[in-house]
């Protein structure tokens, strides 16, 4: 809940492709081996603030939407998928009539508008409790040009005054639903909701965003998200280090998740990491041609801790008892003080990834938990996920400290 309201998002991917010139709709198109929608629905579904989703999709792609974006990705705070109208108003409105508490805030996004801020998102929510609406913009950088229907101009209005309109869109339900249902009513169709919004005299305030926020439409469009996409991995990363490196006096707490997964075992294998941080997040995978699945959980442990730059304390949560005993038991050091025998007869496995670990062991404070694995955690549902997606990769890496 945020401040006694329900946080609903409305996001519309309902669109097609013609635009972009292709026979996928766009909001399904990938953008680094993930579609575009996924982005999307996950920035809204990892902040606190948001209660529920609703997606709304046309008719023929609601099947696969829940299985191969919602399923498939682990995205929890889907509540519904529906089918959507003729136009984008039609849709946004059956995604407000499907709101059952009425005591919400409403927030309307399209789903190809993957790269919005949390922190933007979180001042439109702000804005709509505050004074009931609060619509995502940026300022306009252009001249801008007022013309005839001959195309002569007959206007230019001040430029500070011009914002170009984003989404999300974010109101109070009802002065919303009161939009969108005169709007049906009297069959206007409109641009936007704030649009509806205006022509009903409903006040709408303006929140400046970003000029990253884009709407996906062109194929243009598809070149400059990568570069969005590969600015914003980069400054998560750096944030991460960064923090890692500053505080050397005390020591930071941050929580790592890990996951290893392997096809046949022996066979395929790879491993998931997600790192947090006061919010920050980093992911780690890689894929190996020929290994075990306990080689790639020791090994996903060993990639996170060798990705910290100074001593830190870490809670480190893997759903793997075979690490997880090992060293909050003490066999590990056992085995290690004992020329790496496990008992009188039989030495330990894994020597290599073992020692390596136990080193790390020596420079950071690990606490290590062991969480159920496919119990709906959702990170290690992640670092699973990532763990099984390396190991698809076409360029696996060999694992060098394997033995048949």
């Amino acid at each position: 809940m945020y401040k006694g309201f329900n946080c609903t998002v409305v996001i519309v991917a309902a669109g097609s492709g013609k635009r972009m010139g292709t026979d996928i709709s766009k909001q399904f198109l990938s953008i680094q081996n993930k579609p575009v929608v996924v982005y999307t629905l996950e920035k809204f579904s990892q902040i606190d603030e948001i209660d529920e989703i609703i997606l709304v999709t046309k008719k023929e792609f609601i099947e696969y939407c829940k299985n191969d974006i919602v399923d498939k990705y682990n995205i929890k705070k889907v509540s519904k998928i529906i089918e959507g109208g003729k136009e984008r108003q039609n849709s946004v409105f059956k995604g407000i009539e499907a709101i059952e508490n009425k005591n919400s805030i409403v927030l309307i996004h399209d789903g190809v508008r993957p790269f919005v801020k949390k922190e933007h998102i979180l001042k439109t929510i702000e804005s709509a409790e505050n004074c009931g609406t609060g619509v995502l913009g940026a300022r306009a950088k252009d001249t801008i040009k007022i013309c005839d229907e001959n195309n002569m101009v007959i206007d230019t209005p001040d430029r500070n005054f011009m914002w170009y309109i984003q989404t999300p869109q974010t109101f109070k339900y009802d002065l919303i639903y009161k939009a969108h249902f005169m709007a049906d009513k009297e069959g206007f169709l409109g641009t936007d909701d704030a649009m509806l919004a205006e022509r009903y005299d409903i006040p709408v305030k303006i929140i400046e965003g970003d000029y990253n926020n884009i709407k996906i439409t062109t194929i243009e469009d598809l070149a400059l998200s990568e570069a969005i996409l590969n600015s914003e991995k980069k400054e998560v990363s750096e944030n991460i280090e960064e923090k890692i490196i500053i505080n050397k006096e005390n020591k930071i707490t941050l929580d790592i998740y890990t996951d290893g997964a392997c096809s046949g075992n022996p066979g395929k294998g790879g491993y998931g990491v997600v790192m947090l941080y006061k919010g920050k997040r980093k992911e780690l995978s890689e894929g190996f041609r020929e290994t075990t699945n306990n080689r790639m959980e020791i090994l996903a442990v060993i990639k996170a801790l060798e990705t910290l730059k100074e001593s830190c304390n870490v809670n480190l949560y893997s759903d793997s008892k075979y690490v997880v005993d090992a060293i909050e038991k003490g066999w590990a050091k056992k085995w290690k003080a004992n020329g790496w025998k496990r008992n009188k007869n039989d030495m330990a496995s894994n020597i290599d990834m073992w020692d390596r670990l136990l080193n790390l062991l020596d420079i950071h404070n690990v606490n290590f938990i062991w969480v159920k694995g496919h119990a709906d955690n959702v990170e290690n549902e992640r670092c699973d996920f990532l763990a099984r997606q390396a190991i698809e990769n076409d360029f696996l890496q060999e694992d060098n400290g394997y033995t048949k």
